[in-house]
C-alpha cells in the first residue's frame, strides 16, 4: 500500500491501481477529485472564530495544535520603537530590516509551543512575504524571530516560482490578511523545493540532536550557577565538540539551531533576548541563575505535593497542618490576612495595579506585617519571576504553578490567575511598590541590581579615581563662556557649549564635555559596574545614576575649574565643517540655564508647538523641584552672552538645513511622556523586605517640550567630530551606523523622506504607524559597529556618542580610544592620523593601520600591532565588548523610554478612568476616543491606534459590539470608541466599538485572484 502514496503531500496515485478496480473517469490525484466534487457542489467558505487567546497564554496542555494549523504569531512592537529624536540612534528591535530574501527564520506561533521554519521571499509594497516548511504562505511588515540562517537560498530563481504563484503583492493588510485567512498562497506543488530544503535543514539539526543528546541535556548544569549573558555560539562551544565546527572555525547553522532549539525548550533555566536588527550574529540569551532554578523546581514539587494532600483522605488533609506542608499552610494564613488589610487601603483592580490610598483607612503598622518563613520566601520569590521578570515564555507548563499558588490563597475568585494577577498579589503583600513598573523586572539583564522599593538607602562608598592623566595636555578656557543648556533639576552635566569667532563669517564651535576617563582606569571595578548598567536609569520615579558614587559627580560634572575633553568645530555661515580638533581643557566661566530659557532667549518658538493634550492624576507637588545649582535667567545674561546664544542658535540650524540636503531627517514629532513626582508618597510600615505607602505618585502625561533644536543640533556635531578625529587615525571605537547603507536604499530613503515624510511634518500631521514602518524598514535599524559607516537619516558621513560619559558607557568608551590615542601622540610628538574623513580636503590620503611583524634572535615571527597602546582592541570590542553592550542599551531605552513610559502612562489612564484620581483643575479624561484600524486580523481582533497620546489599543471581537461585521473593517476605518479594559502588567488597551466615523477606501480580492489561488 505504501506503493500507492507518492509526493511530499501523499497523494493516492490511481495510476497504480487495476483499471478494472479505477472508477471510470476517476482523476488522476485526491486533490483533483476534490476540486471536482467542490466544483460540482459550491458552497460559500465560512471562517470560524480562532479558538485561541489574542494574546497572554493559551491552553496548551490538554488541547493538541498541529503545526499546519496554527497561526503564526507576528508580534508586533510599539510605535514608540520606531520612533527617535535624532540623536536616539539605538536599535529598539525592527529585526526584519536586515532579513533578506532567501533568508530562513524561525517564527513562533504564541502559546502553542510550535516553531516554524520560514524562508523570505521577497519585501513587496511595505509587507515581507514568508514560505514555512509546512507550505504555508505569510506576510507581515515585521517580524520577532528566535532564529536567522542569513543566505539560506542563494539563486534568486528557486524562489521565483514561489514568488510568482502568490495570488496578491498588494500594499493593502486588509487583503492580504484575507487571502491568508482563507489559505488562497503558493501551494505544496509549487514550493516543494523549498521545503524539501528546510526539511532537510530540520533533519539535520534533529540528526545533531539525537547524535549529542547526553551532552545537550546538560544545558543547565554546564554554564555554571550564575546568572549571565550568552550568545548562541558561546553556548554551542560549551555542548557540542568542536569536531562539529566548519570553516573559520565556526558550528554549523543546522548545528546552532540543534542548540537553539534544546535552549528553547528549556525556559527554567534560559531566556531568549530577541529583540534587535543584529541579533542573528549573536543570538543572545539570559541564563538563570542556579538559585532561580532550584527554587522553580521546589515550588513546583511543594505546590504539587499540596495539591495531592488536598485531593486525598482526610487524614492525608491532617498533613497540612503538621509535617512539610505546614509551613506553605501557615505562609497562606500570613498573605491572606495581609492582602485583607492590604484591601481596606487599596482597591484590588483586575488592570494590573493597585487603586489609589484610601484617605481615611487605618494606617498599617509594622507589627501587623508577618515574617515569612524560608518556605514563603520561596513561594514569593517564584512569583516575583513568574509574574514580575516574565520569567516562562507563553507556551511555558511554568504558568501553572503561579495559577495554582494564586488559587490557594483564595482571595482572587473572579480573576484570570495570570501573571497580571500574579504582579498584583505582590503588590497587596507589600514586595513591590503599588505602583512598580514591570518593565523594570521584565527587561532587566544579569549582572543588573533593581531595588524593589524606592527607600532604600545608597550605600556607595568613595570612588576610586586615579590622578588626572591629561593634566599636562590641559588648555585653559578662560576666555570662553560655557553654556550648560539643562533642566534645573538635572544631576549629571555631561556637556556644555561655547563660541569663538574666527573671522571671516566662520565660528569656533567648541562642546565642552565632561572627563571622567581621565581619572576612571578602564580596566577598574568602577568601570565594570559601569559597564554593567550601561547607562543611568531615567525612568520616571526609579532613577538610578550609572555611578552610584556622589563623589564621580562632585569632581566631572561641569563647573568652574573642572577638567572637560573638548570637541572643537570650524563651521561657517552655511552649516559647512570646515575643520575640527579634540582638546583636553579647564573651564572656568559657566552659565547653568534651562532650554526654555534659551528658547526665549534666541526667539525660538518652533519647538514649543507641541500637541496641548495632557492628563494629570495625583495631587501636585507643593511646590517646583529646587535646583541643584545657580540657573541663569535670561535678565542675568550679558548682551554678549545673549548675542553668542543667538550666534550658535543660527549656526545650529545652518548646520540642520546642511544635514537635511544631505538626505537627514527634517524633524521628529514631539513624544508622550510621562512626568512623575513621588514627593506625595511616604514609607507607612516596613518589616523584612515589605513595604507599605500611604500617597500616590503625581503623574502628568503631555507632549515632551524640553528638547532644544540649538542643544541637539550641536551635541549631533560633538558626535561627528569625534568619529571623523577616531576614522583618521584608524582608532576603533563604537559608531553608530544604519544598516542599510546600499545605494540603491540610500536613494529610496530621500525620496521616501522628501516625497511622504516631509510633507505630511510641514503640515502639522504625525505620519501614521505604516509610513513610520516603511522610512525605519529603508533605514534598516542602527548598530554599533567598529566599522565606519553613513548615517544617512542623520545625514552624517561618520558618528558616534561623546557627550554623556557621566551617563552612557559607550560615550566613556569612545573618551577612553581618544585619550589613550592623544597621550600616544604627545609621547610620539607627532600626529597619529593615517588618512582622511569623508568629503574633508587639506589631508594627504594615507594608508590605514596594519600590523607590522618582527622577528626575534630565534627566528620566531612576531605580530607587533602599531594601536597596542589603546585599552581596547577592535578584535575586542567586535567579539566582547560591543554584542552585550548593545543588548543592554537596547534595554535600557526600552525601560526608559519606551515600555517604562508606557506603563506609567497606562497607570495615569486606570487611576483616571476606574478611580476617579484626576487632579484638580486639570482636564478630565475623555469618555470616548478616535480610533483608527491599523490591522485586521480575521478572527481573532483589530488593532489599531487612538488619538489619546497615539497608544496602540486592542478590539477583541465581542467588543465589535455590533457595530460592523469583521469582514467588512479595513484598515484606516475610523470609530468611535470606549475603553474596555487596561492592563498595565501586560502594557495593554482593549477597547469597544460604539460607532463608525470614518470609512476607508475599500480594496476587495478580486474573484480573478481568488479563481487563479483555487487553481
Amino acid at each position: 500500500m505504501a506503493g500507492l502514496l507518492s509526493g511530499p503531500d501523499l497523494v493516492f496515485d490511481w495510476s497504480r491501481i487495476n483499471a478494472s478496480l479505477r472508477p471510470p473517469g476517476a482523476p488522476d490525484s485526491i486533490r483533483e477529485r476534490l476540486r471536482k466534487w467542490e466544483a460540482e457542489n459550491p458552497v460559500p467558505a465560512l471562517a470560524m472564530p480562532a479558538d485561541e487567546p489574542a494574546y497572554g497564554v493559551g491552553n496548551m496542555l490538554t488541547k493538541a495544535q498541529s503545526e499546519f494549523a496554527v497561526r503564526v504569531d507576528l508580534a508586533t512592537e510599539d510605535h514608540d520603537t520606531h520612533r527617535s529624536d535624532g540623536l536616539d540612534m539605538v536599535d529598539l528591535g525592527l529585526e526584519a530590516a536586515v532579513l533578506n530574501p532567501g533568508d530562513l527564520v524561525e517564527v513562533n506561533t504564541g502559546a502553542w509551543k510550535i516553531s516554524l521554519l520560514a524562508i523570505l521571499l521577497g519585501r513587496f509594497n511595505g509587507h515581507l512575504h514568508f514560505y514555512t516548511h509546512t507550505g504555508k504562505w505569510f506576510t507581515c511588515r515585521n517580524i520577532r524571530s528566535g532564529f536567522v540562517v542569513k543566505d539560506f537560498i542563494q539563486d534568486p530563481a528557486e524562489l521565483q516560482a514561489v514568488i510568482d504563484a502568490i495570488p496578491s503583492l498588494s500594499a493593502s493588510e486588509t487583503v492580504l490578511n484575507q487571502l491568508q485567512d482563507l489559505n488562497l498562497g503558493p501551494s505544496r506543488d509549487v514550493g516543494a523545493s523549498l521545503i524539501r530544503r528546510m526539511y532537510k535543514f530540520q533533519a539535520e539539526a534533529r540528526l545533531i540532536h539525537q547524535t549529542y543528546v547526553e551532552r545537550l541535556s546538560r544545558a543547565r548544569t554546564q554554564l555554571g550557577s550564575n546568572e549571565k549573558l550568552l550568545s548562541l555560539r558561546e553556548i554551542a562551544d560549551a555542548l557540542l565538540p568542536a569536531s562539529l565546527k566548519r570553516g573559520k572555525g565556526a558550528f554549523p547553522p543546522e548545528a546552532l539551531y540543534a542548540v537553539h532549539s534544546v535552549i528553547e525548550d528549556e525556559d527554567i533555566a534560559f531566556r531568549a533576548l530577541n529583540r534587535g536588527s543584529r541579533h542573528h550574529e549573536g543570538y543572545p540569551y539570559a541564563l538563570y541563575s542556579a538559585a532561580v532554578q532550584d527554587n522553580v523546581a521546589h515550588v513546583e514539587q511543594m505546590v504539587r505535593e499540596y495539591y495531592e494532600l488536598l485531593a486525598g483522605p482526610r487524614a492525608s488533609r491532617r498533613k497540612l497542618e503538621r509535617g512539610p506542608a505546614s509551613g506553605l499552610t501557615a505562609f497562606l494564613e500570613q498573605v491572606r490576612k495581609l492582602i485583607d488589610r492590604s484591601r481596606e487601603q487599596r482597591e484590588w483592580s483586575p488592570y494590573g495595579m493597585l487603586g489609589p490610598r484610601r484617605k481615611d483607612a487605618a494606617a498599617l503598622s509594622p507589627s501587623e506585617m508577618p515574617t515569612f518563613s524560608d518556605t514563603g520566601l520561596a513561594v514569593v520569590r517564584f512569583i516575583e519571576h513568574w509574574a514580575a521578570c516574565d520569567g516562562f515564555r507563553p507556551g511555558s507548563q511554568g504558568h501553572w504553578i503561579g495559577a495554582a499558588i494564586l488559587r490557594l490563597v483564595s482571595r482572587y475568585h473572579d480573576a484570570l490567575l495570570d501573571g497580571s494577577t500574579g504582579w498584583t498579589f505582590l503588590q497587596e503583600i507589600g514586595w513591590i511598590p503599588p505602583w512598580d513598573v514591570s518593565a523594570r523586572h521584565t527587561l532587566r539583564l544579569p549582572d543588573q541590581n533593581i531595588s524593589r522599593h524606592i527607600a532604600e538607602p545608597d550605600d556607595a562608598g568613595p570612588a576610586e579615581l586615579g590622578p588626572d592623566r591629561l593634566a599636562h595636555l590641559r588648555q585653559d578656557f578662560a576666555r570662553s563662556t560655557v553654556y550648560c543648556i539643562d533642566s534645573a533639576d538635572t544631576l549629571d552635566v555631561d556637556d556644555g557649549i561655547s563660541l569663538e569667532a574666527a573671522g571671516s563669517g566662520q565660528y569656533w564651535i567648541h562642546v565642552h564635555v565632561a572627563d571622567p576617563a581621565s581619572c576612571i582606569a578602564p580596566d577598574s571595578e568602577l568601570a565594570k559596574l559601569a559597564a554593567a548598567k550601561t547607562q543611568s536609569s531615567y525612568l520616571a520615579g526609579f532613577q538610578h545614576p550609572m555611578f552610584e558614587h556622589p563623589d564621580v559627580r562632585e569632581v566631572f560634572s561641569l563647573g568652574p575649574n573642572r577638567p572637560a575633553l573638548t570637541f572643537s568645530a570650524l563651521v561657517d555661515e552655511n552649516g559647512h565643517l570646515l575643520d575640527s580638533k579634540i582638546t583636553p581643557g579647564t573651564l572656568r566661566d559657566v552659565v547653568y540655564i534651562t532650554p526654555e530659557d534659551v528658547a526665549s532667549v534666541v526667539e525660538d518658538t518652533d519647538h514649543l508647538n507641541v500637541p496641548p493634550k495632557v492628563l494629570e492624576v495625583g495631587a501636585r507637588p507643593a511646590g517646583d523641584p529646587q535646583p541643584t545649582r545657580r540657573m541663569a535667567k535670561p535678565s542675568d545674561l550679558s548682551r554678549a552672552q545673549k548675542r553668542d546664544l543667538r550666534t550658535l542658535s543660527k549656526l545650529a540650524a545652518a548646520l540642520q538645513r546642511a544635514r537635511v540636503e544631505r538626505g537627514a531627517f527634517p524633524a521628529y514629532p514631539p513624544k508622550p511622556k510621562a512626568t512623575v513626582s513621588l514627593d506625595g508618597v511616604s514609607q507607612e510600615a516596613a518589616h523584612n523586605g515589605l513595604v507599605f505607602y500611604d500617597g500616590d505618585p503625581h503623574i502628568r502625561v503631555a507632549y515632551d517640550s524640553s528638547g532644544n533644536p540649538l542643544v541637539s543640533s550641536i551635541m549631533q556635531l560633538a558626535g561627528e567630530v569625534g568619529a571623523r578625529w577616531c576614522y583618521e587615525r584608524d582608532i576603533p571605537i563604537p559608531y553608530r551606523v544604519q544598516l542599510n547603507t546600499d545605494h540603491e536604499s540610500q536613494e529610496a530613503l530621500r525620496a521616501f523622506t522628501r516625497d511622504i515624510m516631509v510633507p505630511q511634518l510641514a503640515a502639522g500631521k504625525n505620519p501614521p504607524r505604516e509610513h513610520w514602518d516603511a522610512m525605519m524598514s529603508l533605514v534598516g535599524g542602527f548598530t554599533m559597529t567598529t566599522t565606519p559607516g553613513p548615517n544617512l537619516i542623520m545625514g552624517l558621513e561618520l558618528y558616534t556618542k561623546v557627550t554623556s560619559p557621566l551617563r552612557r558607557y559607550p560615550d566613556l568608551l569612545v573618551h577612553w580610544q581618544i585619550e589613550a590615542a592623544m597621550l600616544e601622540e604627545h609621547k610620539r610628538g607627532q600626529s597619529l592620523v593615517v588618512r582622511p574623513s569623508p568629503g574633508r580636503e587639506g589631508h594627504a590620503p594615507a594608508e590605514a593601520t596594519t600590523t607590522t611583524t618582527t622577528t626575534n634572535n630565534n627566528n620566531n615571527t612576531k605580530k607587533e600591532d602599531p594601536l597596542s597602546f589603546l585599552p581596547f582592541s577592535r578584535k575586542n570590542l567586535e567579539d566582547t565588548i560591543l554584542p552585550p553592550l548593545r543588548i543592554r542599551e537596547r534595554h535600557s531605552r526600552l525601560t526608559d523610554n519606551v515600555d517604562g513610559n508606557s506603563q506609567w502612562m497606562l497607570q495615569a489612564l486606570v487611576r483616571a478612568w476606574r478611580f476617579g484620581d484626576v487632579t484638580p483643575g486639570a482636564p478630565p479624561l475623555p469618555r470616548t476616543f478616535r480610533y483608527t484600524v491599523t490591522n485586521v486580523t480575521p478572527r481573532r481582533t483589530l488593532k489599531g491606534e487612538l488619538d489619546w497620546f497615539e497608544r496602540p489599543a486592542h478590539v477583541e471581537l465581542q467588543h465589535i459590539n455590533g457595530v460592523a461585521r469583521v469582514s467588512e473593517i479595513k484598515v484606516g476605518d475610523v470609530f468611535e470608541v470606549e475603553l474596555a479594559d487596561v492592563n498595565v502588567h501586560d502594557n495593554r488597551i482593549c477597547v469597544r466599538l460604539l460607532r463608525r466615523l470614518e470609512e476607508a477606501k475599500r480594496e476587495e480580492i478580486s474573484e480573478e485572484a481568488k479563481k487563479e489561488s483555487s487553481t
